[in-house]
């Protein structure tokens, strides 16, 4: 063992962790918070897109049924002329049957095989798109491309009044 003499003695310095630990932990915290919260936001706009595709759905299906109940009468589910694209009677069942909240415009509609070929369904933030594709055979199904789109305002610039 060594002798502690005056010219044998060292310094020895030690560095205080603890700043430093709190600054590591701080930042992983951070990042896993800001992930997370990524995390459910993502979810939270799935889930509404979810829940708009299946609205639309339901509403493809009322309209094939309300146009099957309006040919008897030989009257079209198809208006181009109105807003909707629908007739006020097509409209009002559509919107009695299903009970959406949204605005929903038929854009094109095949007569013969009375079949929606194009409308869109907005609900709030989300925009349902349905294009017919393939053959257009009028069964029961997936037969056209669903797409939904979620919006958020980036920019309103309103005139004073």
């Amino acid at each position: 063992m060594e002798e502690l003499k005056e010219e044998n003695q060292k310094t020895v310095f030690y560095k205080d962790e603890s700043i430093f630990s709190l600054k590591k932990h701080g930042w992983i915290l951070v990042v896993v918070s800001i992930i997370i919260g990524a995390a459910i936001i993502w979810a939270h706009i799935g889930s509404g897109a979810r829940s708009a595709l299946s609205d639309a759905k339901d509403i493809r299906v009322a309209m094939k049924i309300t146009a099957l109940e309006l040919q008897g009468g030989q009257e079209s589910i198809y208006d181009p002329t109105s807003e909707t694209g629908l007739s006020n009677d097509a409209f009002n069942r559509i919107k009695t049957t299903v009970g959406f909240d949204g605005n929903l415009a038929l854009h094109s509609w095949d007569d013969k095989k009375n079949i929606p070929l194009s409308f869109s369904y907005r609900d709030g933030k989300y925009l349902v798109e349905y294009k017919e594709v393939g053959n257009g055979d009028g069964t029961y199904g997936m037969n056209g491309d669903w797409t939904v789109y979620y919006d958020f305002k980036v920019l309103e610039y309103t005139t004073g009044e």
